[in-house]
């Protein structure tokens, strides 16, 4: 009996070890960038499929954007889900501050949308003054992030 229960401990351990080896360390800066790139990617493809408004405000517009929003949602979210790495403490803290900066982008085109909707032209100029002062590109580059930097990225 004892050496079934030992057997049963030793393969536990085994499959335990081989598991911690697995993930854990092995996962990296590059990784979690390609993957980031791929969503990005992802959803510049699904946004250039999206009709452009012919108009820059009114009806056409909120429409482009109720369809433009939840694409810039998602596409935060699917970042934030994204396993971090272990990185640098400078790489850590340039990540934190690209996902803030990419929270503020969501709320804008939250609020770009609301104001397209009620035909506010002033909160729609605000709104865009912000999301052009946004440093999400720049953050995105300065990690690594490639297609996420780009000007044409949904999420400048």
């Amino acid at each position: 009996m004892w050496g079934s229960r030992r057997a049963h401990l030793y393969i536990l351990v085994t499959f335990a070890v081989l598991l911690a080896g697995c993930g854990g360390s092995s996962y990296t800066k590059s990784d979690f960038v390609a993957r980031a790139d791929g969503i990005c990617t992802n959803t510049l493809r699904q946004t250039r499929a999206l009709a452009p408004p012919a108009a820059s405000s009114g009806v056409a517009l909120s429409a482009y954007l109720g369809k433009l929003v939840p694409l810039v949602e998602s596409e935060a979210n699917q970042l934030r889900a994204l396993k971090r790495p272990a990185d640098s403490a400078r790489d850590r803290d340039t990540l934190t501050a690209y996902f803030a900066a990419l929270d503020q982008v969501v709320g804008a085109y939250r609020r770009l949308e609301a104001a397209a909707t009620r035909g506010d032209d002033q909160t729609m100029a605000d709104v865009e003054a912000a999301l052009n002062a946004n440093p999400v590109a720049s953050l995105a580059t300065s990690y690594g992030l490639k297609t996420c930097g780009t000007p044409e990225s949904t999420s400048v």
